[in-house]
């Protein structure tokens, strides 16, 4: 179905190198002010003059030569760096294990609403909306409260319902999905959210794509693992990098061949829609509006919920 953008993409990888290639959705201008700004004002405490004067010179010919990448693909050195400069980064291992556990804990209530809604897909996905609050890349403070108040007001998140319908026709006639998750605890709603889908449609084979390094409070085997993603789920795989969201191409050979073989993909969180948007796959967005560049792309308040088709597909 997608032949001449495959080879497209093998083109550009044989071209590049995974590890180079030039993302659909490069960065923006808007973009590029957030990297500086979100990655000059931290710095270990024990960092010298020198470190942190290097790590800032850095910072802005990291920027200063992102022009054909992805944000994540920025993102992705700007991790690097600080982590040559600087050491070990912050270790996230606690903080994904509390969260994962504590939307386990909330799954029994989500799983009831779902079952007893008049629409249950609908439902599922405004679930999966509000677990991408849990994101401490695109968050100052994930606040528990907060992350409560949105949970109680899932089911009242706004969803085109033509949208839904045009998904929903997808879904039942689809053969393979491919599922991009982004965080920890999130993670737990997108298990609710495919459990609904291989109702709507038992034949459906799923693979569920993770990050295949730890960065940030990203979701990675461990966590799918530790959730049983695998109940519901074909197969889960990493997909073999440590990019904070998912580039296609950049990504693994037995990532982008599930890709391939995919009549249908649902991509959470903003990372992964600015790593994918413009692809021309048949991609379903779903997230949390979190930061201002989305904010102003969508024309909506933060913390409103997203659903979004590929812009080529009708």
């Amino acid at each position: 179905m997608y032949a001449l953008f495959f080879r497209f993409v093998k083109k550009q990888r044989n071209t590049y190198g995974d590890d180079l290639w030039r993302g659909i959705m490069v960065i923006s201008e808007y973009c590029k002010k957030c990297q500086i700004k979100r990655n000059m004002v931290k710095y270990p405490a024990n960092a010298s003059a020198e470190q942190i004067k290097r790590y800032q010179d850095e910072v802005q010919e990291i920027v200063k030569n992102s022009d054909g990448y992805t944000t994540p693909q920025v993102s992705e050195k700007m991790n690097a760096l600080r982590q040559e400069i600087f050491g070990s980064v912050m270790d996230y291992t606690d903080i994904k294990k509390h969260y994962n556990q504590l939307m386990l804990d909330h799954f029994p209530y989500m799983k009831n609403k779902v079952d007893t809604s008049e629409n249950h897909l609908k439902t599922a996905i405004q679930y999966a909306m509000v677990g991408n609050y849990i994101d401490f890349g695109a968050l100052e403070n994930v606040n528990e409260g907060e992350l409560k108040a949105q949970l109680d007001e899932a089911i009242n998140i706004n969803i085109d319902s033509k949208l839904l319908d045009v998904f929903k026709n997808d879904l039942i006639n689809a053969k393979r999905l491919v599922y991009f998750t982004d965080n920890c605890g999130e993670i737990v709603t997108d298990k609710l959210l495919i459990s609904t889908l291989r109702d709507i449609n038992p034949n459906l084979h799923i693979t569920v794509i993770v990050r295949g390094k730890p960065v940030l409070n990203d979701a990675t085997l461990e966590d799918a693992k530790y959730i049983h993603m695998e109940d519901v789920a074909q197969k889960v795989l990493g997909n073999g990098t440590g990019l904070p969201g998912n580039v296609v191409g950049a990504i693994s050979k037995e990532s982008m061949d599930e890709v391939e073989n995919a009549d249908l993909l649902i991509s959470k969180g903003q990372g992964n829609y600015e790593g994918l948007s413009g692809c021309g796959l048949n991609i379903y967005y779903l997230f949390l509006c979190k930061c201002e560049m989305f904010m102003r792309r969508f024309g909506v308040e933060q913390f409103t919920g997203i659903m979004a088709r590929e812009n080529n597909k009708k």
